[in-house]
């Protein structure tokens, strides 16, 4: 999996990899290394989430206390 993928391509690839799952004609070596792909690009995803998450809550913060300081 390439790092410097975007949250978007990850989720897009993420969702192709899980229709290939969902395709039942896959053999079992198929299906383990299409799951290990999936776990990696979910796992890509949940931290750039997290990530986002945490920018968010600062700008939130910042927002607060510009706004208790004006009052």
């Amino acid at each position: 999996m390439d790092k410097k993928m975007t949250f978007e391509e990850a989720n897009r690839a993420l969702e192709e990899t899980v229709r290939k799952l969902e395709n039942e004609s896959a053999s079992l070596e198929e299906s383990m290394a299409l799951y290990a792909e999936a776990c990696e690009l979910l796992a890509f995803c949940v931290k750039a989430l997290e990530g986002y998450k945490g920018q968010i809550m600062d700008i939130h913060k910042r927002f607060i206390e510009e706004k208790s300081e004006e009052e």
